[in-house]
């Protein structure tokens, strides 16, 4: 296997779950988020370094934090997290720049759209914008794929199904952007959850023994609304959502989510 492991991910996609997995079958503790006083800022993205980048791209602000990252990593030793955070601040920006693309492995982790933004409906992701600011992404960044405005007059609600376009969107734009630098695992939670997905997963990790699947994490006390799932299911496919040629646009308009870019409309 190679190290270090990371997670390109929206969050709510099952990566509390994978941290769980990669230390049931790697042998050593994967990390999940680094939540302690001291790791904001340093080993965890704050609120600052998030919107430096979704504001500003890679600037000194988001590259000192991520100097601070890297120098923080065991240097002899395994190391995997999960954290959805730092995809959204230059972690693949960072490895592509750093030695340890040579290595490193980032786990796509994705979740059935609809599933994925009822849940941050159920827990009012997006009812404060500091939720938005440390966790997610908001519409108002200058650095994003989707066009917010169809999304904006319906509150909240539109704000998370924004989000959960935006990130599948960001997931395709960096698989397409660095792939030539670097090595994408991608892995469908609703498939590396049952055994045959588990396998091949842990498999293109580079491990052969048989897989353990660990319980759900993180999950909702409250199920998913069925009939809103059915209805988001029913918008995308209506509307049909196509990451690929959003993708495609952005990058004929000279779009990139490392520089800085204009306002949205």
């Amino acid at each position: 296997m190679t190290y270090p492991i990371f997670t390109l991910a929206a969050g709510r996609s099952g990566s509390a779950w994978l941290a769980n997995f990669l230390t049931a079958n790697l042998g050593f503790p994967a990390v999940h988020e680094p939540l302690g006083i001291d790791d904001f800022g340093n080993t965890m993205p704050d609120i600052r370094t998030m919107r430096a980048f979704n504001t500003r791209g890679m600037d000194d602000v988001v590259r000192g934090f991520w100097q601070r990252k890297l120098t923080s990593l065991p240097k002899d030793a395994p190391y995997a997290e999960t954290n959805h955070t730092l995809g959204k601040c230059g972690l693949i920006e960072t490895l592509a720049e750093s030695p340890l693309r040579e290595n490193a492995t980032v786990i796509v982790l994705r979740r059935n759209l609809a599933k994925q933004c009822v849940s941050y409906i159920n827990r009012n992701d997006f009812g404060n914008i500091t939720l938005a600011w440390q966790w997610y992404l908001t519409p108002g960044y200058n650095n994003i794929i989707v066009n917010p405005s169809p999304f904006l007059k319906m509150g909240p609600t539109g704000q998370a199904l924004w989000y959960t376009l935006e990130m599948d969107c960001r997931q395709t734009y960096y698989e397409r952007q660095y792939a030539g630098q670097i090595r994408f695992v991608p892995a469908q939670l609703e498939t590396v959850t049952k055994p045959d997905g588990a396998r091949t997963l842990l498999a293109a990790l580079g491990g052969d023994a048989e897989p353990v699947l660990p319980p759900k994490a993180n999950a909702n006390a409250a199920p998913a609304n069925a009939s809103l799932v059915d209805e988001i299911e029913t918008f995308l496919k209506k509307n049909s959502f196509d990451s690929d040629a959003l993708v495609t646009a952005f990058l004929q308009r000279g779009g990139s989510l490392h520089l800085p870019q204009q306002a949205a409309a």
